[in-house]
């Protein structure tokens, strides 16, 4: 199953390790997707363990679906 992280910023360190830092997406910022086959998308705005982002608590979500 694939997964894609859309907001949470995770950095390549120059020593090739990865880091969880402060996110650099804002309030109203929004993904356009477009679907060529059927999917099933599953959808989360709980944060990641070891990142504090929105204060550790999840933050409300708009999700539109538009049908073609």
């Amino acid at each position: 199953v694939a997964n894609i992280n859309l907001f949470m910023y995770v950095p390549v360190e120059n020593n090739g390790d990865i880091a969880i830092a402060p996110g650099v997406s804002k309030a109203g910022d929004y993904v356009d997707l477009r679907a060529e086959i059927d999917v099933l998308a599953v959808l989360s705005n709980c944060p990641e363990a070891l990142n504090n982002a929105a204060g550790g608590a999840p933050t409300p979500i708009r999700v539109i679906v538009y049908t073609l």
